[in-house]
């Protein structure tokens, strides 16, 4: 019999949950490193340069990962030089990596991947310098700031190869602030105030009227976090607090959703990009028993639709909400952890169950929609929302 549990969710049959599913891939054959770039080109993902160390020792490596064969492979360095706090950007079919460090000046080069000649070919420089900086792609144009110091935010026109200045960030400059794409519209939030301190509020722009609009603030705050579009919709990576959370935007609501958390060590600086209805967490800093280490770790996130309707089968082992319990239906004896978050991301209930053949419920102390994660010896990993009544 296959340890395994075969899970379901249900509250009422006009709801939907989001289900999320993290997955460990092949680690990346490259140093451990953080502050890294990475962009996509014909459903490869490319990422490299980062600091390997935390005294120094920026890279100029890159590396290629086929997500169909879970491998990867080495390509021609990045030629502008060893580089930190850069930024990856494209449009799925183009590639490009620009800005970023080698120590303490700023740069403002930009270079474009070829992978049919595995070159680089240099792009027009930036009006300005960038590090610790991430933008965002909208169409064939690419936006970064707000510029250190000033709030200019500047466009790169794939095309053309040229640069120009749109309108000016209307938040507090920052850097290492997150950035990503999501119906048309262009997000940058989060990051820390130059000469203060870390911020949570996110903008919105719109490049069909050059305009930008305040939206809704995430908390906790960081500046240690990262963001991606998938499936044209924005997922912050937050690490505020020494959490590992996954929360999603709703332009509809103008208000963040807790969906998942990380399932492995806390990884902070590192490398989030969505390619094919995934997300792909790569390098950072892990936080491990006595402190921090470059990771070279790859993991996959997959958020995807799930109905909820009342199911008239109980014996395939489900999981689904009764009178303020959650029940498990498991179809072999086997150990278990559960938790539970409410949907801003407060944990409220963390504990190991013995789960027997057939029915096992625990009580839960609060009302309302929460997000649990349930885990087994076995490595199964499944999140999803359930409504507790």
């Amino acid at each position: 019999m296959k340890s395994k549990i075969i899970l379901l969710i249900f509250t009422i049959s006009f709801c939907s949950a989001i289900a999320q599913d993290w997955t460990q891939l092949a680690d990346i054959p490259g140093a451990g490193r953080f502050w890294s770039a990475a962009f996509t080109i014909d459903n490869k993902i490319y990422t490299g340069t980062g600091r390997t160390e935390f005294s120094g020792n920026a890279t100029q490596d890159m590396w290629e990962y086929d997500p169909i064969s879970d491998t990867w492979a080495q390509v021609a360095d990045y030629p502008a030089g060893i580089r930190e706090g850069a930024d990856g950007f494209g449009d799925g079919n183009r590639g490009f990596l620009a800005f970023g460090t080698s120590f303490i000046q700023f740069t403002c080069t930009v270079y474009e991947y070829l992978p049919a000649t595995n070159t680089w070919e240099a792009k027009a420089n930036c009006p300005a310098s960038f590090a610790y900086s991430h933008g965002f792609t909208i169409n064939d144009k690419y936006y970064i700031g707000p510029e250190n110091g000033t709030n200019k935010v500047f466009a790169y026109d794939f095309s053309s190869d040229s640069w120009s200045e749109v309108a000016p960030f209307p938040g507090q400059d920052r850097r290492a602030q997150v950035a990503f794409t999501a119906n048309g519209k262009g997000y940058i939030g989060l990051g820390m105030f130059v000469f203060g301190g870390v911020l949570g509020d996110f903008y919105a722009y719109d490049p069909v009227t050059d305009s930008w609009t305040q939206k809704a603030s995430l908390s906790p705050v960081s500046d240690q976090s990262c963001a991606s579009s998938i499936n044209n919709e924005g997922y912050v990576f937050n690490v505020g607090q020494n959490g590992q959370s996954v929360y999603k935007y709703n332009e509809d609501l103008d208000e963040w959703e807790f969906l998942s958390t990380h399932p492995g060590d806390r990884i902070a600086n590192g490398t989030f990009i969505g390619l094919n209805g995934a997300g792909y967490l790569m390098f950072g800093e892990r936080t491990i028993s006595g402190g921090n280490i470059p990771s070279q770790q790859l993991w996959r996130y997959i958020p995807s639709s799930l109905s909820i309707n009342k199911p008239q089968d109980k014996s395939l082992g489900l999981i689904y909400s009764q009178s303020g319990a959650l029940v498990f239906n498991s179809s072999i004896p086997q150990v278990a952890r559960i938790k539970v978050w409410t949907l801003d991301g407060k944990l409220i209930q963390d504990q190991e169950l013995s789960l027997s053949e057939g029915p096992t419920s625990i009580a839960m102390k609060y009302s309302g929609v929460i997000v649990y994660q349930l885990s087994n010896q076995s490595g199964l990993n499944h999140s999803a929302k359930c409504l507790i009544q």
